[in-house]
């Protein structure tokens, strides 16, 4: 048997609503928009990025959350294994909107995070390998974000790891941290 991978995740929030995710656990964000799909999102290792990120949504009250995350049944993007998949499920989500007349979602082009393509596709490919008796409870991938390190570098200065957990049982040992 595998080992269970256990990493890291950092969750950015406001003071009152991380008091209430201590209290009674993560509530499962469905929003059209998100990157991954449904899930309660966490950035992997990275506490300063969580602590950015919810001081820009919750300037007057900002909060972090770090947990504990088992990576067990995980559709992880950082191996290559899952690309062909991807790739090869594609084409049925496009003829699926086709098929019923529906315009396929749409990213927002002026980098405003509504992933309304992916979230979409994501959610699809969940449960079509559902269906078929493969369970994906996380979904892993890098996310690259805000400016180039140096003209032409390849690396971005608020990169990062993202992860949607799908089944709230993978998380583990919560608590508050200090900024």
């Amino acid at each position: 048997m595998a080992e269970t991978i256990r990493v890291y995740g950092y969750h950015g929030t406001s003071a009152d609503a991380a008091a209430a995710i201590i209290q009674r656990g993560f509530n499962i964000s469905s929003n059209d928009y998100d990157w991954l799909g449904t899930g309660v999102y966490f950035f992997q290792d990275a506490p300063l990025r969580a602590w950015e990120w919810a001081n820009q949504q919750h300037p007057t009250n900002p909060a972090v959350i770090r947990s504990v995350i088992r990576l067990e049944d995980s559709m992880d993007l950082l191996d290559i294994k899952w690309f062909p998949l991807l790739r090869n499920i594609y084409n049925s989500f496009v003829e699926e909107y086709r098929q019923t007349n529906r315009p396929l979602p749409r990213q927002n082009p002026e980098r405003s995070k509504a992933h309304r393509l992916d979230c979409a596709y994501f959610n699809y490919i969940v449960d079509i390998l559902q269906n078929s008796g493969e369970s994906i409870r996380i979904i892993r991938a890098v996310f690259l974000e805000g400016e180039r390190v140096f003209p032409n570098s390849a690396i971005f200065d608020r990169a990062h790891i993202q992860i949607a957990v799908r089944d709230t049982s993978l998380i583990e040992e919560s608590c508050l941290i200090e900024p």
